[in-house]
């Protein structure tokens, strides 16, 4: 009789396990993206450059963000570099390093 319950007991984990694991995954499906990423309005970024650097900035709207530049270096390749965390309506300044160019200068929400 002892054995029955046992099993009768292990069936029942089992399937709080399984009830358990089922919920789980339905936990870990991805949120969707906040509206605050669509919602970036950027200006035309400025480019400049000094004897060794490169760099420029930009201006956006619709939330926080960072500058994304896209630098190219001779010997190395592509590389990306991040400015300053501005709030909506500020300008961040994002650099390249010594002797590299500005591929591109983009804003990214943050």
């Amino acid at each position: 009789m002892k054995l029955a319950l046992r099993s009768t007991t292990t069936a029942t984990a089992l399937a709080m396990a399984v009830g358990l694991g089922i919920s789980g995954v339905a936990a870990a499906a991805p949120a969707p993206a906040p509206a605050s990423v669509s919602a970036l309005r950027c200006d035309a970024p400025q480019y400049f450059s000094t004897q060794w650097n490169a760099g420029g900035s930009i201006r956006c709207t619709g939330g926080a963000f960072v500058a994304r530049a896209v630098c190219f270096k001779p010997g190395y390749g592509n590389y990306t570099h991040y400015g300053n965390r501005v709030e909506s309506g500020g300008t961040s300044t994002v650099w390249c390093d010594t002797n590299a160019t500005v591929q591109v200068i983009t804003g990214l929400a943050s």
